[in-house]
């Protein structure tokens, strides 16, 4: 490709992800109704926001949540409690709690841009370290140009946070500081149907001692957290899966969503996780790349997640291109066709549809036709020698 084109490849792209920044950040301003702030604040006040979400007693709308809700309903979007997050989870945005909301919002808009900057960071001397420029700078503008980047910011979710602190515990688990990696990993898990499949990457690379201490402040959380509301320490794991249950059907194109919700699909991802966690084990040295994708590409279907999630294609982009790489020329550029076709259309097409019911079922189609096709070249490529 000659530098005039490029040059063209650039500037739109800078374009639609300037755009993309400035119209994410004022949905962000106005909305940032997933945050979690409700919950965390909930919690730290006694407040059981378990109980909350599953039967509302009413003290959310007069107690020190109120002024949360009474900015939604002015607004014409009110609100309702969904604490799907353990309460050791929670506790990591008490700090935050402290502020009025419309400040705590402005600082989690903040917050998400730098993390969104240091994952760019990150990713480069990471998964992408061997990536050609070109191909990273495309990679990573077509990630902030795209809607589920923009509706991560926009509403306030917690990918962006997770991610962040996966990779930096991988960062610092690359440079042997085992303590501050395992505590950064288990930062990363309040994102947990995301991170929790992407921390099987430490088994893979046997490193066990962050696997087991970014468990151990979670523990201690639950302990404190069953204190605070005056539950034991089961209560306080079985009821935020009670919520995310109540959750598992209102997915996009994952096993849950595809299911209707249907109690039976907890099975399959249980049977996948224990896959993958098997895979951890046996896969030989140097497929790296191969099986960080394919983490990420389970993980979105797994379990719970929206639209907003799919900016992780671009993360798992590292694993594809390591896939195509061990194919001939023809085979290559199938591939590549095929996970643009991808990124395409969950970046772009699916907006202008509005998800609805039919475009959805196109997405599946096309995602899970490509997870198969991901997984069959992944397979192929065990016993290959590492690119």
């Amino acid at each position: 490709m000659n530098k005039s084109i490029r040059k063209a490849v650039y500037l739109i792209l800078i374009l639609m992800a300037a755009l993309s920044v400035l119209q994410g950040a004022r949905n962000a301003l106005k909305f940032s109704q997933d945050f979690q702030y409700d919950a965390a604040l909930a919690l730290r006040s006694g407040i059981n926001p378990y109980k909350e979400s599953l039967e509302p007693s009413g003290i959310l709308l007069t107690g020190p949540t109120a002024e949360f809700y009474s900015m939604f309903k002015a607004a014409g979007a009110p609100q309702k409690m969904e604490a799907n997050q353990f309460p050791s989870l929670l506790m990591l945005l008490f700090p935050i709690t402290f502020l009025p909301y419309g400040y705590a919002r402005i600082l989690w808009l903040i917050l998400n841009l730098i993390f969104s900057v240091l994952i760019i960071v990150l990713l480069r001397q990471t998964f992408f370290k061997d990536t050609e420029s070109f191909v990273f700078n495309v990679l990573m503008l077509l990630m902030i140009a795209g809607t589920p980047w923009r509706n991560q910011i926009g509403v306030g979710q917690h990918s962006l946070f997770s991610f962040f602190f996966f990779l930096l515990a991988l960062w610092l688990s690359d440079r042997k500081s085992v303590l501050l990696s395992g505590l950064m990993l288990s930062v990363s898990y309040f994102k947990y149907t995301l991170t929790a499949p992407l921390a099987l990457y430490f088994l893979y690379k046997k490193r066990y001692r962050e696997f087991v201490i970014s468990l151990i402040p979670h523990i201690i959380g639950t302990c404190a957290g069953a204190g605070i509301l005056g539950t034991g320490f089961i209560e306080m794991i079985r009821e935020p899966l009670k919520v995310s249950s109540a959750l598992a059907g209102e997915g996009s194109i994952d096993i849950g969503a595809l299911t209707g919700g249907a109690g039976w699909s907890v099975i399959i991802t249980v049977v996948i996780m224990l896959i993958l966690t098997v895979l951890a084990f046996l896969l030989p040295e140097g497929k790296d790349r191969s099986f960080f994708s394919l983490l990420i590409l389970m993980s979105l279907v797994m379990t719970y997640h929206r639209i907003y999630d799919f900016f992780m294609l671009i993360p798992a982009a590292a694993g594809v291109i390591e896939a195509g790489s061990r194919m001939g020329e023809t085979g290559k550029r199938v591939f590549a066709g095929a996970y643009a076709l991808l990124i395409f259309y969950f970046f772009f097409v699916l907006r202008i549809f509005g998800e609805s019911a039919a475009s959805l079922a196109i997405g599946a189609s096309i995602y899970y036709c490509f997870l198969l096709f991901y997984i069959f070249s992944a397979v192929r490529g065990i016993k290959a020698p590492s690119p």
